[in-house]
């Protein structure tokens, strides 16, 4: 479970928030901070009433890689990429003092506003991020051990701890080959930035109407497909199957047309799509239970059954997880059905 954070943490917080805010520092207003809505780690996120309003965040330095986001969000804002800027930040006590993009996140806006211009928006953002030269980027790439250990939650966390599937009705040998196809389809792609959270909830729409990108402190060098995964095939929401492949294959085109990526077949981009999709979907599987089971977090238990279409989907499109996909129909979707 998140560490909680007491009083007197927050009341250093504030102390500190006064030295960089001037009309609370001359005390010509009066400082207020309030906790809003965060993210699925460990950071607390306050709202200053500041003019403008500022965020501060609370961030422990033993729990999370402050350094890491400073530099990342530096990365992507020399390269265009509207992230927020940073005004303070104390990596001893994991403090900092950031830009604030308001409250709409593109999830909000979509209910609203046309969809189509907004997915464009956010694909401009991302070609931004996957024109960034990896070889400058600094960061750690998505390697097999990393592919591995999140992976291994979807056995670990959904099927066992959350649907109590004893290890011993665990098909094993599939798994391992599903995860291998998974690994090479890693590998078989370019590499590129990846944010690896690039989804509605992580995109804000500021008070201009463009665009904000949250959430990217675990961006990693991986397959080119992956952002678009979280950003398409969303596991907070659901778009039509044609609708995504038509958006895929024109992001491809731009892909090649600016030489990000060599030219590849519709065939080849959408396997790798589909694929890195069902690998992102699985350990998110785990991770939602994991939220809901260990940090109490039950509000992820109601996006799990999306999740888990997802994984369906593309286990039925390709015959070569037929052996999983049967057990998946047999054993695991019935036990899932009998929670929800």
């Amino acid at each position: 479970m998140r560490d909680s954070i007491d009083s007197k943490l927050v009341t250093r917080f504030s102390e500190w928030l006064l030295k960089y805010i001037p009309e609370f520092r001359y005390q010509t207003k009066e400082p207020r901070i309030a906790e809003i809505g965060g993210d699925a780690g460990f950071r607390r996120y306050y709202r200053v009433n500041s003019q403008p309003t500022r965020i501060g965040v609370i961030s422990p330095p033993e729990k999370e890689n402050n350094l890491e986001f400073v530099q990342i969000a530096n990365l992507l804002r020399d390269n265009g990429v509207a992230v927020p800027k940073i005004f303070a930040v104390c990596f001893e006590k994991g403090f900092l003092l950031v830009e604030d993009f308001g409250d709409t996140t593109f999830f909000e806006a979509l209910k609203t506003s046309n969809s189509d211009a907004l997915y464009d928006q956010a694909e401009k953002s991302l070609f931004k991020m996957q024109q960034i030269y990896p070889s400058e980027i600094g960061l750690l790439t998505y390697d097999l051990e990393k592919v591995l250990d999140e992976l291994a939650l979807f056995e670990a966390w959904f099927l066992k701890a959350k649907l109590g599937i004893p290890s011993s009705e665990i098909p094993s040998e599939i798994l391992r080959e599903c995860f291998q196809k998974l690994i090479d389809n890693f590998n078989e792609q370019p590499q590129a930035f990846v944010h690896r959270d690039y989804h509605s909830r992580n995109i804000m729409v500021k008070q201009d109407k463009s665009l904000g990108v949250i959430d990217f402190q675990d961006a990693l060098i991986g397959p080119i497909t992956y952002d678009l995964v979280s950003l398409y095939r969303d596991c907070y929401l659901r778009l039509d199957q044609d609708y995504i492949r038509r958006k895929l294959l024109n992001y491809k085109d731009r892909l090649e047309l600016k030489k990000v990526i060599p030219r590849v077949s519709n065939k080849t981009f959408e396997r790798w799509f589909d694929l890195t999709g069902l690998q992102r979907h699985l350990k998110v599987l785990g991770i939602f239970s994991r939220l809901a089971i260990r940090d109490q977090k039950t509000a992820y238990l109601r996006d799990i059954p999306l999740v888990m279409t997802y994984v369906r989907l593309i286990l039925d499109r390709y015959d070569e997880f037929s052996l999983l996909q049967e057990w998946i129909e047999k054993c695991v979707y019935p036990a899932l059905q009998k929670q929800t």
